[in-house]
């Protein structure tokens, strides 16, 4: 028993939990930058750290080490404290998942996993809605019209892989027991393989639009509504705010990795584990970087152009993938 305690405690700590994450923000958001930076035609972080590396680092110790302001009229501790519930949760994810040496899973652990990844949003949220102002009730607004555009199908489209596996492979609608066979969620005949594409497709669309990646971003709209969601913000508050954003933005394409792109495949993770964890890092590394690069592409939706394209485009696949899945 106590054994079992100090593995959750490590995994929940170490890896794949908060110290693997910072480790991942730095990594990822370094390049995030570097990719902005080759798109239109800079050089992106150079001095700090090797190559620039430890820029994202350097830039959020400046902001958690500044005074903690708070506006007269902003709750001051209760938005601390969702923040870090949110930052737990999407860590909480992960040992969910085969990075965890012990991963903790049952049947129908998905429903889990969509509960926690809504509640990460939701702190995003709260965090807004505790400062009042004008552009953040403009950024809240957005924001929600958001999540009613992009929640139902991302659910959706997640669903598919984990009813697939359920009937095809006896995975129980388990995000960890999917993700040891996704890749053999292809291969069970043309119709998986289909209504798999289908489901990848709309995925990938609606989970851009959960992280807020262009042409999603209109929630924050920097040029327009002076950052949306976090006008009020600075200090430790909007580092904290930064962190779960880029969080969300590592174990929600990690999760995609794991049920539309086969996960450690061609690697059996669960006989080599740590060749099985260098596989699956580096999917998720191409996945990010396609990210970046359409969120340095891309222009911005208007609110009502980003959710339009949603309901129209996204939502009516994930239905159908999600209806065709259960049927099959």
């Amino acid at each position: 028993m106590l054994t079992d305690v100090l593995w959750v405690l490590f995994e929940a700590l170490v890896f794949p939990g908060f110290i693997f994450m910072a480790i991942m923000v730095i990594l990822t958001q370094w390049i995030h930058r570097k990719v902005g930076a080759r798109v239109q035609y800079r050089r992106g972080p150079m001095y700090t750290g090797y190559a620039g590396t430890l820029q994202p680092l350097a830039d959020f110790l400046k902001l958690l080490f500044k005074e903690d302001l708070v506006s007269k009229y902003s709750l001051r501790r209760s938005p601390l404290l969702i923040l870090s519930l949110g930052i737990g949760a999407l860590i909480t994810l992960v040992l969910l998942t085969p990075l965890a040496p012990r991963p903790l899973y049952s049947e129908f652990d998905i429903i889990v996993y969509l509960y926690l990844a809504l509640f990460a949003s939701l702190a995003i949220l709260y965090l807004a809605i505790a400062s009042p102002n004008p552009y953040t009730s403009l950024g809240v607004g957005r924001y929600l019209a958001l999540l009613v555009g992009a929640e139902p199908p991302y659910a959706a489209s997640f669903l598919v892989p984990t009813i697939i596996g359920a009937s095809t492979l006896s995975t129980g609608y388990s995000l960890y027991l999917t993700s040891l066979k996704s890749h053999l969620l292809w291969t069970g005949g043309l119709a998986n393989a289909a209504v798999m594409a289908i489901a990848t497709f709309s995925a990938f669309l609606s989970m851009l639009a959960v992280m807020e990646v262009k042409p999603f971003d209109f929630p924050e709209a920097e040029g327009e509504i002076y950052w949306g969601l976090f006008t009020e913000y600075g200090g430790p508050r909007l580092a904290l705010a930064f962190f779960i954003l880029y969080v969300e933005r590592i174990v929600l394409p990690l999760v995609f990795v794991l049920l539309f792109l086969g996960g450690s495949w061609p690697v059996d993770i669960a006989q080599n584990y740590p060749l099985g964890v260098v596989v699956i890092l580096l999917k998720f590394l191409a996945v990010f970087t396609l990210i970046s690069v359409i969120d340095n592409m891309m222009p911005r939706f208007r609110p009502d152009q980003g959710v339009k394209f949603l309901l129209k485009y996204s939502l009516p696949l994930s239905l159908l993938s999600l209806i065709a899945a259960a049927l099959l």
